[in-house]
């Protein structure tokens, strides 16, 4: 309960600020900074989340999650509290710090104290939770922004609450914490091998992929040597990182031995591009129900549950499925294909098209993702010895969230240059006029006659954004063939004592 009540608060912080972000906008004058409200969160949290998976291995599980925790809600007090749009992305920053070891904790937690068999159904009701908290985050999001008692200041309150009842479950659930795999080195070598340089190198690194992909082709042409110039030092810093790694493989961030396991590598480059594929449809259905369809952020958000409740209620059985027979590698090889299929079949939507169409679509959709989101991390968790099993955990995260990053700015890139192809072609409108008003105001500046032909633009953009997660998806089926085919080991008296320990 502790874990999914958690898990449903992150995932709770991730979607809520959607609908918020434009009245912070509006407060702040800020609307140069729309990208790094979200950017400043997920940098933290993906460079750290090695780290702070390496934190579980060296110190008490129970008391560096309560701390992680604390780190988190910190964050989120400075976001309610915050005068500037500076001390907003400070505090974003500070939030995902926090949850980069929350999400880390989480499966070492379970690692450590759930017999392996049963960790797949464990596995699978926190990433419904974690879905059912994706969906109702922008509902949520937006009737507090539109509250004028509440403002979207208790969209960070709302954390706190959340928050203590998670601590509380963790003191009380968690009596008797499996001890750290090496509690027992001197405080001196354990703070060397968290590696901070490494992690704040890597954080260099990712910062400027990600701002090079936010800024080619929106803000400054690819040709442009601030965007060049982005990914130059992108690969240059990751190649010092990468050398750094190497030379200290005792106290490296990531332990580059690990990545010679071939379901290591398969399962960290499935879970990426399957993310990517993901994203790109959960980020893009709101945008085609808004654009072509006219609806409200809060209908859209309505109308993308056929996505998500599909996508949790096929998680949590694939996960008793798999806790009873064994093997799990069958639905990573089913669900990446059935994803692709979802992609592809937005192909042939239209404007005008039923909904019993993108409700059908949406559900294939996340019936594929259902079958396959949680594989790759049970899959590393069988191949590795327990020593490895935390960093191997959160490498398959760290692949998650980077998956996500690419998707949203690749996406955007994608979608935007389409766009304005497509608007050239209709006479009489302001194309950039069009694009900059957003898809739930165009409507305003265009004139009635030339409305469907601008409809039917976003709808071919948005055809072109959904081709990118057919190809993704296809990708990571095909990665996905590397994966050992193993079975699930049946519960041992060890493991039994673990969970009653638990």
């Amino acid at each position: 309960m502790a874990l999914m009540g958690s898990g449903f608060m992150l995932s709770l912080d991730n979607t809520i600020l959607s609908t918020a972000i434009p009245r912070i906008t509006s407060d702040f004058n800020s609307l140069n900074d729309i990208g790094w409200y979200g950017a400043s969160y997920l940098v933290t949290q993906m460079s750290l989340l090695p780290t702070c998976g390496r934190i579980y291995t060296f110190y008490d599980v129970k008391w560096s999650y309560i701390v992680l925790m604390l780190i988190f809600e910190l964050g989120s007090i400075i976001c309610a509290v915050a005068q500037s749009s500076t001390m907003l992305i400070v505090g974003r920053a500070i939030s995902g710090i926090g949850a980069a070891g929350l999400l880390s904790g989480a499966a070492v937690i379970v690692s450590y104290c759930v017999a392996l068999r049963k960790r797949a159904m464990l596995l699978g009701m926190i990433s419904a939770v974690y879905g059912v908290g994706s969906v109702s985050g922008p509902l949520i999001g937006g009737v507090i922004t539109d509250n004028p008692k509440l403002t979207w200041r208790f969209c960070f309150w709302i954390n706190l609450p959340f928050g203590a009842v998670g601590l509380a479950l963790i003191w009380f659930a968690l009596r008797n914490p499996p001890p750290a795999v090496k509690a027992g080195l001197p405080p001196k070598q354990k703070l060397r091998q968290l590696d901070m340089l490494g992690a704040t190198v890597l954080v260099g690194s990712i910062v400027c992929l990600l701002l090079a992909l936010q800024w080619g082709g929106i803000v400054y042409p690819w040709s442009n040597s601030k965007v060049y110039g982005c990914l130059i030092g992108s690969v240059l810093v990751l190649a010092l990182f990468i050398a750094m790694q190497i030379k200290d493989r005792n106290s490296c961030t990531i332990p580059l031995h690990l990545f010679r396991n071939r379901t290591v590598s398969a399962a960290s480059a499935f879970m990426m591009f399957l993310q990517l594929a993901v994203v790109v449809q959960t980020y893009y259905w709101p945008m085609y129900f808004q654009s072509v369809k006219g609806v409200s952020a809060r209908d859209s958000g309505i109308q993308l549950l056929p996505l998500c409740i599909s996508m949790s209620l096929t998680t949590l059985s694939a996960g008793w499925i798999i806790s009873r027979i064994g093997y799990y590698v069958p639905f990573m090889w089913a669900g990446a294909p059935i994803l692709a299929i979802g992609g592809g079949l937005f192909q042939i939507i239209r404007a005008d098209s039923p909904s019993s169409n993108w409700i059908g679509y949406q559900i294939v959709s996340g019936i594929g993702y259902g079958l396959c989101g949680q594989i790759p991390i049970l899959a590393v968790q069988v191949v590795l010895d327990k020593e490895d099993v935390p960093t191997g955990c959160v490498l398959i995260m760290f692949f998650q969230c980077l998956g996500g990053a690419l998707a949203t700015s690749i996406a955007q890139n994608l979608f935007t240059d389409k766009l304005m192809q497509n608007l050239r072609k209709v006479k009489g409108i302001d194309g950039a006029a069009v694009v900059a008003a957003g898809a739930a105001d165009f409507r305003r500046l265009v004139a009635p006659e030339s409305l469907a032909k601008v409809i039917d633009a976003y709808t071919g953009a948005l055809k072109t954004v959904f081709l990118l997660a057919l190809a993704t998806a296809a990708i990571a089926f095909v990665v996905g063939l590397a994966i050992e085919w193993r079975r699930l080991p049946r519960d041992t008296k060890q493991s039994d004592s673990a969970v009653a320990a638990a």
